[in-house]
């Protein structure tokens, strides 16, 4: 095993991790929600942010739910 190999392998994992996390996904959400209120963005991208956002959170549940 090479000294790359096993760097790749730990980002991937840690990548998989946070992606998992519903933690991050909720925080995710949150910060959607706060560029929506500043006017960073309209309803339309809100929406469709929200429910990949959304649809992630329920994947994290299956994922997680033995």
């Amino acid at each position: 095993m090479t000294f790359v190999g096993w760097v790749l392998r730990q980002v991937l994992a840690e990548a998989e991790r946070l992606y998992h996390d519903p933690a991050v996904v909720q925080g995710e959400l949150r910060r959607l929600e706060e560029r929506l209120a500043a006017g960073l963005i309209d309803e339309e991208e809100f929406d469709r942010c929200e429910d990949a956002l959304l649809d992630r959170l329920e994947e994290v549940r299956r994922w997680t739910t033995p």
